[in-house]
């Protein structure tokens, strides 16, 4: 795998931004969320895996539960289910 050495930038969120040319060097996807782990003194990226989800047949509870939380803490519904999947995995509970 090619590696870059990026600075990282802070807009009340830490991010690194990549040229278009690094992302098609590294084939990344704009907008790919990753990992981070500080390992030899650098940042070691890893890429989430993509989890497609039909929601359209979930209960109409949870599809409230989501929206609330998504509202409440002012992220997206996909946000919310994905930290909801990263803390059952972690838990052990999948």
């Amino acid at each position: 795998m090619k590696s870059i050495s990026k600075t990282v930038k802070v807009k009340e969120e830490h991010y690194i931004e990549f040229t278009d040319e690094e992302l098609q060097a590294l084939s990344i996807e704009k907008g790919q969320k990753f990992s981070c782990k500080i390992e030899d003194g650098g940042l070691r990226l890893e890429p989430f895996d993509k989890v497609e989800l039909e929601i359209g047949n979930w209960d109409r509870e949870v599809l409230i539960m989501l929206i609330q939380e998504s509202c409440e803490r002012d992220v997206s519904v996909n946000e919310v289910i994905s930290d909801l999947l990263e803390k059952v995995i972690e838990d052990g509970n999948l």
